[in-house]
């Protein structure tokens, strides 16, 4: 009779609850939270509205990001001859091709300026090549990460943000290894640098891995439940590419544009950070600061915007990914 008498009262809540509703037998929530608190449990409640909080929650588990970071980088060179040196042969074969495909176009100042000038403006491309490999790894490697790693958010609970935020530190780590040959190639180009105002290259890649990590955040919470934006992708980075002034410098748009429109093109925040980077290195002509104002906030938009999603993405991704 004892072992009955516990299954009848589960049934007669459950029939109550069903004729009368939650509300007869709701919980107060403080009280909830106090004895969960007692009992050892974390409770935590409805999102925050901006989604700061899982900023937080990603720090303390900073040492979980750099076993991600280490995962990826292992698998990204695992049973690769050449090794690390991928890093600098793809921006520097890109740069070559460039160069020869403008030469051969007429376009580049070599008819004018000698080959002096033709080899100079091989490190303006090299530079706007390595900031666009950090823009295409991060989002290419991060738009996939949780639908890569389905199989573990389905079973345990982790700062989801964590995983595109490796693949962004496998870019920065790529950015960091192929500025290593910016320097003594240019050197070799003959290209003076300006060291007074390097200080805006940090700068610059501070901004555009900013950028890049509240893209990658919409991307992947965005292909997590539709798969359309993974083929999408690769055709949008492609038009991007040309969009921003990766293999050409601002002085061809400060020739081709108004005022304007040359506002309207900095307002992309790629443009406006390579720009930066060519202008404080190489001593290239500034994007227009107005510009690289509306790029700012954009870019400021851009992570609170993606903070927001991806907190409420994370109410039902276990459920949908």
């Amino acid at each position: 009779m004892n072992i009955l008498l516990p299954g009848l009262w589960r049934k007669t809540i459950c029939w109550a609850r069903d004729l009368f509703g939650d509300g007869l037998f709701a919980v107060d929530q403080s009280t909830s939270e106090k004895s969960a608190k007692k009992e050892g449990l974390l409770y935590y409640g409805q999102p925050d509205p901006l989604g700061f909080k899982q900023l937080k929650e990603a720090w303390d588990s900073r040492e979980l990001l750099l076993g991600f970071f280490q995962r990826d980088l292992l698998i990204r060179y695992r049973q690769v001859f050449i090794g690390v040196l991928w890093v600098l042969i793809q921006p520097l074969l890109g740069t070559m091709i460039f160069l020869l495909l403008f030469y051969f176009m007429g376009t580049r100042r070599v008819q004018d300026g000698g080959s002096a000038s033709f080899w100079q403006d091989a490190s303006v491309i090299l530079l706007g090549m390595l900031l666009w490999q950090l823009v295409n790894n991060s989002l290419r490697d991060a738009t996939g990460s949780l639908v890569n790693y389905r199989h573990v958010i389905t079973k345990i609970y982790f700062p989801r943000m964590l995983l595109p935020a490796s693949s962004l530190l496998c870019a920065l780590f790529d950015l960091l290894v192929g500025g290593l040959l910016l320097i003594p190639l240019a050197a070799w180009f003959g290209q003076t640098f300006h060291w007074s105002t390097s200080w805006a290259a940090l700068v610059a890649v501070m901004w555009l891995a900013v950028f890049c990590f509240g893209a990658i955040l919409w991307l992947s919470s965005l292909n997590a439940q539709y798969r359309d934006v993974g083929y999408v992708l690769p055709f949008l980075l492609q038009i991007g590419m040309f969009l921003s002034p990766v293999v050409y410098g601002y002085d061809r748009i400060e020739n081709s544009l108004s005022k304007f429109w040359q506002i309207v093109y900095c307002a992309n925040p790629v443009a406006s950070c390579i720009g930066l980077a060519r202008w404080g290195i190489l001593g290239a002509p500034l994007p227009p600061v107005m510009g690289m104002a509306l790029a700012a906030i954009l870019t400021a938009g851009l992570v609170l915007s993606s903070l927001v999603w991806f907190q409420r993405c994370n109410q039902w991704m276990a459920d949908r990914i």
